[in-house]
């Protein structure tokens, strides 16, 4: 029992790091951005976005390890904590991983300076890799596994690098860019010829071999003339037959 107490007096450590960026949407799309991240705790500030990530609690359920992830106009700061227990280089290089899966949701938003970006992940490789080899046989296993992860992240680094790139061209407009992707949104919706012949087989199992169109159509926020071409499809077909 006392040496619970001890534990629970020791508080983390803390650290950050930033990026410069230049920041070419509201406060309000970059939180749209981010939402489909359901860990993460939301803040809209007057000029930044805050995105909090909890990774675990103490013994009173106040949060221990955990980051903070400030969008502002003109930087990306993220301030974080580490145990005691903690290698400092391995969970910055985690939480390097982590700005830059935050920074694949939001790339469209943001013009990264780009020989930062490589500066801090190139400063993080190096510290991991002193990291590894200083106990070799031991920490094979750790190595392996970090070198597939640093090459995961180099590869979402070149891929921001390429958005940053298409932000630079002249004339491009978000605007288009919004539109094009609302209307790919709404034809993803859209129901498919083979789930609309399955619901109108299910609707006629359950209505006693028949269908009222307009009922349908409105059901299933479908155009009428769609739903009578697929019936006669159907009926032609022979998966439903027509009543006499």
């Amino acid at each position: 029992m006392v040496q619970k107490k001890q534990e629970e007096a020791v508080p983390p450590k803390v650290s950050g790091l930033s990026l410069e960026c230049k920041r070419l949407s509201s406060t309000r799309e970059i939180f749209e951005s981010l939402s489909s991240l359901s860990f993460l705790e939301l803040l809209q500030e007057e000029d930044a976005v805050v995105a909090i990530n909890v990774e675990s609690r103490d013994i009173r359920r106040n949060p221990y390890l955990f980051s903070i992830c400030y969008f502002r106009p003109l930087k990306i700061e993220i301030i974080y904590t580490y145990t005691a227990g903690m290698s400092p280089k391995k969970r910055r290089l985690d939480i390097l991983r982590y700005l830059l899966n935050l920074l694949t949701l939001t790339s469209s938003r943001h013009e990264i300076d780009m020989r930062q970006a490589y500066q801090l992940l190139e400063d993080a490789i190096s510290e991991m890799n002193e990291y590894v080899t200083s106990d070799y046989d031991k920490l094979y296993s750790v190595y392996d596994n970090m070198k597939n992860e640093i090459t995961t992240m180099q590869k979402k680094l070149a891929e921001l690098r390429g958005a940053n790139a298409l932000l630079s061209k002249e004339n491009y407009d978000l605007k288009l860019v919004r539109d094009e992707l609302q209307l790919k949104v709404s034809a993803a919706q859209a129901m498919s010829d083979d789930v609309l012949a399955a619901k109108i087989q299910e609707w006629v199992s359950e209505h006693d071999s028949e269908i009222n169109i307009t009922e349908f159509s409105k059901t299933f926020n479908v155009p009428e003339t769609r739903v009578e071409q697929m019936l006669n499809r159907l009926v032609s077909e022979g998966y439903l037959s027509a009543r006499q």
